[in-house]
């Protein structure tokens, strides 16, 4: 199927009208955000601020600068500044041979991403270093008008990625089915902005951080930070024009929170991955490096990956529309942190979604996250790596699972917060979307954990939980038959436990704790 009959086919099943089934719940047509606002107007009100994310344009309604090429260099160097790592790309785009449809859609989404780096490069420096522990915390009291303007840059990025992604595909269109040579397109490596690769089906494995990545086909490897905004600056691809800030070699980004944060392991910026064909796979387990002394098990070393936003905003978008694998640690898979927002977009195949916790749709304090899917039979779960010492209480030594984020971290063990959850602020908002497919989801409840968001309520749910005033959403829009196992769910009277065709509202201690609100919809 070509990749244009595919979108026109996705579009398709989100245009038949809206059908309220007789017990309250929607039924599998309108668009996501109509199926949540029928079954729960205050929930859908809640979300209504985030339609514009809940799914894809169809559309092109950006037009194109007046000189594309120009502006594609003033874009790349404005990031590169952006970042303190200035570098002049004019000879390199100028001889790349790009279309100026192509050099055009690039330098309008590099354009709104410099505008998102802004943002978040200033609201950065006005958080004291001392007060990071507070804020990962609690917020520590940071005023979240003053952050807005994460949430409003973040629409217009996502617009101008999926903007690209049609014309790519209607460049792609017209070429044979084995052909990935996209006419107006080349190759661009300019780290740690730009990388565009354009002229192969190569198989791919990217080692190395970058704000934009546009991969036209192979089976891809990523082992980077996967649109993921927390950008490691320090270690560049030998050759690049711009040399990292301790030198060359594979990126290995924060594996810490706030050690890694004041140590510049990593640095909030903007982080956008299109990938539009391929097998891919996104995060990559290894033996643990930080985690050492919790577990042999290998883990995702990284923290906050594949389309997560702390203090800004990151996308994932694969219009592949084939059978991916995606596996963070924490903070991953479409999660926003610290007003952060977070999107993680497939279209399509056998996905695979895994994380230990605080992933899938997640959000914590004031973020947005959204992982949406919008076809195939998907598998989403989270992984818990074993104890080097079974004996052990959680929050020692040998305990398994991966560090906590207090300090230098303790070994943490209970899974938790996946699959549409959030935590800590009332504007704090997970989703997770699925439009269709015979699903299997894997979640966890924890009764009580010991960890750094301790205000109020130690519960944590999963499933369309919120906890400490967040909100939690999930909702799965497929007419066939779905798998649910939920660890230590509650059993709460009068309200059904998750599974196929049933709705779990806010207002009970399966949906919520701390004056959190959670929904569950599987339709």
């Amino acid at each position: 199927m070509s990749r244009r009959l595919r979108r026109a086919l996705l579009s398709l099943s989100g245009c038949v009208a809206l059908v309220l089934a007789a017990n309250g719940t929607a039924s599998a047509s309108g668009s996501a955000w109509q199926a949540i606002a029928a079954v729960d107007p205050v929930v859908g009100a809640r979300l209504q601020p985030h339609q514009g994310l809940l799914s894809a344009p169809t559309t092109i309604t950006t037009p194109l600068p007046a000189d594309p090429v120009g502006a594609l260099t003033t874009a790349v160097s404005a990031l590169s500044a952006g970042v303190g790592l200035p570098q002049d790309a004019a000879a390199a785009i100028g001889s790349s041979g790009l279309s100026t449809e192509v050099a055009g859609r690039v330098a309008n989404l590099l354009t709104a991403m410099t505008t998102c780096q802004q943002v978040t490069e200033t609201r950065f420096a006005a958080i004291p270093t001392g007060l990071l522990p507070l804020v990962l915390k609690t917020g520590g009291a940071l005023d979240a008008l003053a952050h807005a303007g994460i949430r409003a840059c973040a629409e217009p990025v996502w617009r101008r990625t999926v903007e690209l992604q049609l014309v790519l595909d209607d460049l792609a269109s017209g070429q044979a089915a084995a052909s990935c040579a996209v006419p107006g397109v080349s190759d661009l490596d300019l780290w740690p902005v730009l990388r565009l690769d354009g002229s192969t089906c190569d198989d791919d494995t990217y080692a190395h951080d970058y704000l934009l990545v546009i991969d036209l086909g192979g089976d891809d490897t990523y082992r980077n930070n996967a649109g993921g905004n927390m950008v490691d600056l320090n270690f560049s691809p030998a050759g690049s024009a711009v040399t990292g800030l301790r030198g060359t070699g594979p990126a290995r980004g924060c594996q810490r929170a706030i050690p890694g944060l004041t140590a510049l392991d990593c640095v909030p910026a903007v982080g956008i991955l299109l990938d539009l064909a391929g097998q891919d796979t996104y995060g990559v387990k290894e033996a643990p490096d930080h985690d050492t002394g919790c577990t042999t098990d290998p883990v995702v070393r990284r923290m906050m990956t594949a389309g997560a936003g702390f203090l800004g905003v990151s996308v994932l978008r694969d219009s592949g529309g084939t059978a991916d694998v995606y596996t963070g640690k924490t903070g991953s898979l479409g999660a926003g942190h610290i007003f952060g927002v977070g999107l993680l977009s497939d279209d399509g195949g056998d996905d695979t979604y895994s994380a230990v916790r605080n992933s899938q749709g997640f959000a914590l304090v004031g973020g947005f996250g959204l992982l949406h899917d919008q076809a195939g039979a998907d598998t989403y779960d989270y992984y818990m790596p074993a104890p080097i010492t079974p004996s052990a209480p959680n929050q020692t030594e040998g305990a398994g699972g991966v560090r906590d984020d207090e300090g230098e971290g303790l070994c943490d063990r209970i899974p938790r917060f996946v699959q549409g959850t959030a935590n800590v602020l009332p504007g704090t908002t997970g989703v997770l979307i699925d439009e269709s497919g015979a699903d299997s989801y894997r979640g966890a409840f924890a009764g009580e954990f010991v960890g750094p968001i301790q205000n109020p309520s130690t519960r944590a749910g999963s499933l369309g939980f919120g906890n400490n005033q967040g909100l939690g959403v999930f909702l799965d829009r497929a007419t066939s038959d779905d798998t649910y196992v939920v660890d230590g769910e509650p059993t709460v009277v009068g309200v059904p436990a998750r599974g196929d065709d049933v709705t779990v509202l806010p207002g009970n201690d399966s949906s919520g704790s701390g004056l959190g609100q959670g929904l569950f919809i599987d339709q």
